[in-house]
Formats: structure tokens, C-alpha cells, sequence
């Protein structure tokens, strides 16, 4: 009996704190559709203001970049190298791609999460090394916290769980 008053209580304090872990995730998709000739450069830029981003409130972002391959030269398209920049080149953000026919990811770096914090945009540049590509799309996912006023205080659903506690206490008292 006490055994399973314990494990609603932890069930309900497991509730409780639970309801702080809001997150949200905005999705921007550039569409690029762009063929990269060797030694050239194409530049984008994500916008994430007009999804109703609000400054300050990125945790975390990945990029994904759809690469395919052109098909003019299949002789050298496994030996296709990119350089992808992404925002202010820190060596965190961006990258070599030795095979820029398969899609590309991965996270932001300190400096590109500050700038999308601060601004809401994202610079992207792919620069061809070596043999030429073409660019679909470009995905940006970035998780955000929620405004505060959406989520309650823990005190006070503390204090409410609490409560509730003392209410259920207090009806086994009165059957007993």
C-alpha cells in the first residue's frame, strides 16, 4: 500500500517538473536550385523573422544542404570537394564535403548561433574546390524555447501538487 502511494507521488512530482521542458522548432527551407561550377561560389541567406522567431530564443540549429550531382563529367564526380561556410568561418562552422552529390549536414557553431540569436539570418556560402554540382535546397531547423508566459512557474505547480498531496492525505484519514 505505502509502496504505491510512493510511485503516484514520484509520478506526480515527475509531471510536475516535466512541464519545463517546452521547446519549440522552426523549420526554414531556401530553395537554391543552383548548379556550382568549379572554383564559383553561391551565397544564400536564411530568414527566420517572418516563422515568429523571437531574438535571443535559439538553442541549438542544424543545416542541411541537398547536394546532387550535375551528371556533366561522371568521371570525376566522386573526387568533388565543397567548402561550406556558414556565417563567419570559425572551423565550427561549415566544412569540407568530399562528396557534395549526397546531402550535407550539421550543427552551427558558436558564432552562427550568437549572429541567428541576435539577428535572426544565417549567411550560407558553398564554394566548389574541385568539379561542379548542383544545389537543391537548403533546411534550417532551429530549436527555440518557448516565451516565458507560456510556461508556468515550477513554485507554484510545486504548491499545487503539494496541495493536492495534503488533499488525498487528508480523504485516506477520513475513510481510515
Amino acid at each position: 500500500m505505502f509502496t504505491k502511494f510512493v510511485k503516484s507521488v514520484a509520478f506526480a512530482a515527475a509531471c510536475l517538473f516535466s512541464v519545463n521542458s517546452f521547446a519549440g522548432l522552426i523549420t526554414d527551407v531556401e530553395a537554391v536550385n543552383k548548379t556550382v561550377d568549379w572554383t564559383k561560389s553561391v551565397s544564400w541567406t536564411h530568414n527566420i523573422l517572418d516563422q515568429g522567431f523571437d531574438l535571443g530564443s535559439a538553442l541549438s540549429a542544424t543545416l542541411t544542404i541537398e547536394f546532387r550531382d550535375d551528371a556533366k563529367d561522371p568521371w570525376y564526380a566522386p573526387f568533388e570537394i565543397a567548402l561550406v561556410q556558414l556565417g563567419n568561418f570559425d572551423g565550427k562552422d561549415g566544412g569540407l564535403v568530399l562528396n557534395p552529390t549526397v546531402d550535407w549536414a550539421g550543427a552551427l557553431g558558436i558564432s552562427s548561433l550568437v549572429k541567428l540569436n541576435a539577428d535572426g539570418t544565417l549567411f550560407v556560402k558553398v564554394t566548389s574546390t574541385l568539379g561542379d554540382f548542383v544545389i537543391k535546397n537548403s533546411i534550417l531547423n532551429v530549436v527555440t524555447k518557448d516565451a516565458p508566459v507560456s510556461v508556468p512557474e515550477s513554485s507554484s505547480l510545486i504548491l499545487f501538487g503539494l496541495g493536492l498531496l495534503g488533499l488525498g492525505l487528508m480523504r485516506r484519514k477520513v475513510r481510515a
